[in-house]
């Protein structure tokens, strides 16, 4: 809380919190990040929720998960709205052996 200041934008009539970049909402570095994460866990079995409607697309998320996994089963969640969004959207469950 001690640092809460820093953060609160003071510019704005309603004071938002100061967002920084990160690996994850960069679409311009998204599919590398994915790739990397990918790779790094390459010996793993990797599990990943997905929305549908995400960068990168599902197809090219598969397409990534391809380089390092043999078996991919996919596995769609029925759709479902989130509290502030004004629209429904699907998930995917993609599992990768």
């Amino acid at each position: 809380y001690s640092q809460w200041p820093q953060w609160i934008q003071t510019r704005y009539k309603h004071k938002p919190l100061r967002r920084d970049l990160n690996l994850w909402t960069d679409k311009n570095a998204i599919r590398e990040n994915f790739d990397r994460l990918f790779r790094k866990f390459q010996n793993s079995i990797l599990v990943v929720s997905y929305r549908m409607d995400g960068i990168p697309s599902v197809e090219e998320l598969l397409t990534l998960l391809r380089k390092y996994k043999r078996y991919i089963h996919t596995e769609q969640v029925p759709d479902y709205q989130y509290v502030l969004s004004s629209k429904p959207s699907g998930e995917l469950l993609i599992i990768a052996e």
